[in-house]
């Protein structure tokens, strides 16, 4: 009697599909952080000796204010009555709203009092400078 003898297989794992994946989950986080660096507006930012680092993170309007009084919502430019309505809005639709402001350490602090004043009106209350921690 002749017995059943299964055809044998090749019992290889087949690494194709893991290595392409690999490479597109690289190639997308290489994207993504490109283009996290490339949406901030460079400026100076200064040098705090008693800075803390916030714990919460949530409801934050990112401004910048470059030295020649340029106003950056994001990365976006706007005037001061933008901004105020701006912060008028996000008051109005998320809880805890605060704006934190990343002046150049060379900005004048005019530009940095009106952005200062155009968040005041808006309803504003909370409003944070970035600053770098001093190693000493």
């Amino acid at each position: 009697m002749k017995l059943y003898n299964p055809p044998e297989e090749d019992h290889k794992v087949d690494l194709t599909p893991m290595i392409d994946i690999v490479f597109l989950l690289i190639v997308f986080f290489m994207t993504v952080a490109n283009i996290l660096t490339a949406e901030r507006i460079k400026v100076e930012i200064p040098v705090a000796q008693r800075s803390v680092i916030p714990e919460d993170a949530g409801n934050r309007q990112l401004v910048s204010v470059t030295t020649d009084g340029k106003v950056f919502a994001g990365v976006r430019e706007v005037s001061s009555n933008q901004l105020t309505e701006l912060v008028r809005v996000g008051n109005k639709e998320l809880k805890n709203y605060r704006v934190v402001i990343r002046a150049d350490r060379n900005t004048p602090h005019r530009f940095v009092r009106d952005v200062m004043n155009s968040c005041a009106r808006g309803g504003c209350i909370n409003i944070i400078f970035s600053t770098y921690q001093s190693d000493l």
